[in-house]
Formats: structure tokens, C-alpha cells, sequence
């Protein structure tokens, strides 16, 4: 009887045993990372990148892997994201460009003036 209630007992606290040797998964606020909007006109440039300069003047190099911004090249727009930590390495002189990947695009009000 106490050789079956230790191995029930084995068997049910098993699975807590396995549970507790696995390190907690980092949720993306505990790590920092808040997501942010900006606002401009999507637009390329030469090299065929997305650029958007934003309302706070910022020039930001939007990207993303889950969302085509094609379709929103030539309309202003928000985009809902991340900026990247360092700017990129441009070696051209001008403004600091920043990577901003995007999760999300709203069509914004407005026109994109040429």
C-alpha cells in the first residue's frame, strides 16, 4: 500500500519537477521593449529602402517581415513598432538613419506632399 501511495505521489509531482528545471521565458516588457508609433510619408529611396521621416524629424528605416509596406509607399501612414538600438552604419554623410520594425500599419489622414 505505502509502494503504491509513493509511486502515485512520484507520478503526479513529476511533471512540477520538469516544469521547475526550465528557465522562465522573458516577456518583451520585462526586457524594455515598448512599442512606439511614428508617423510620415512612406516613401523608397535609392537603394530601394523604405524610409519614413517622421513628425519629430527622425529618419527611420521601416521594415518588417509579416506586413507587404509596398502598398503603403506614397501614403501617410503610422507605424506601430520598434526602433532598433543603434542607428544603422550608414557611410554616406547625412542624417542618422534608424531601423524601425514594423507589427502594425494604420492609414494615416493626410497627404504626402512631393
Amino acid at each position: 500500500m505505502k509502494l503504491t501511495v509513493l509511486l502515485c505521489m512520484t507520478f503526479l509531482l513529476s511533471p512540477l519537477a520538469v516544469r521547475a528545471q526550465q528557465p522562465p521565458q522573458a516577456k518583451d516588457n520585462e526586457l524594455g521593449h515598448q512599442d512606439e508609433a511614428i508617423t510620415g510619408c512612406l516613401t523608397k529611396n535609392a537603394l530601394k529602402e523604405y524610409e519614413l521621416v517622421d513628425e519629430k524629424g527622425r529618419d527611420n528605416l521601416p521594415y518588417s517581415t509579416i506586413i507587404d509596406l509596398n502598398k503603403y509607399v506614397g501614403h501617410k501612414v503610422t507605424l506601430v513598432g520598434r526602433h532598433a538600438s543603434a542607428p544603422s552604419a550608414e557611410t554616406s554623410a547625412g542624417p542618422v538613419k534608424t531601423h524601425f520594425m514594423v507589427r502594425n500599419v494604420q492609414s494615416s489622414s493626410g497627404e504626402c506632399k512631393k
